[in-house]
């Protein structure tokens, strides 16, 4: 093996390869650590919701405590996201199964997002319910990192489920039903 044109000798080749093989293995180690960022998976929270007030795009003022009493599906969204557009379909599934007993309620996190493109987003999609652009640092009090992150909160307010990355109906349904049948 030649470096920088001198001849290298064995024994220094060796040491080059093992400290090589050393800084490869330390690599994946690491990489390995690291988190998923989407599609982290669904979890079972426990913890209590935090309570957060807004204003949808119709002018009409919420809280989430509002909402007391129902099975809530908190969606943090942006315009600008593919997988978002395809959680809609989704949502609207679980919307279609449960009716009335559940409240899903879609929170864009895009501070570019205007109430009139929202609801030009809404009509294009379909969507039915409660939209809001985030204008009291929601996205902070959940954690936020990516879109689109779903919340899943039982009657009583306390976080039973979440997941990052879009989420498929037959997940959520599901976890509308065991909520339901506690």
């Amino acid at each position: 093996m030649q470096l920088g044109g001198a001849p290298m000798k064995r024994e220094e080749a060796a040491i080059l390869t093992v400290i090589l093989v050393v800084v490869a293995l330390l690599a994946v180690d690491a990489i390995r650590r690291i988190p998923p960022i989407q599609g982290g998976g669904g979890s079972s929270g426990g913890e209590k919701a935090p309570d957060f007030h807004l204003r949808d795009i119709n002018g009409h003022e919420f809280s989430l405590s509002d909402f007391r009493g129902k099975v809530v599906i908190l969606d943090f969204f942006m315009i600008r996201c593919a997988p978002c557009r395809t959680q809609v379909g989704e949502l609207k599934e679980v919307l279609r199964e449960f009716g009335g007993q559940v409240v899903i309620i879609s929170i864009s996190v895009d501070p570019s997002d205007t109430d009139e493109d929202l609801k030009e987003y809404a009509r294009e999609n379909g969507i039915t319910w409660i939209v809001a652009r985030d204008t009291a640092d929601v996205a902070s009090k959940y954690g936020i990192k990516v879109v689109p992150t779903l919340f899943i909160i039982d009657e009583d307010g306390y976080i039973r489920y979440s997941h990052e990355g879009a989420t498929g109906s037959d997940v959520l349904s599901r976890e509308v039903e065991e909520i339901l049948e506690s």
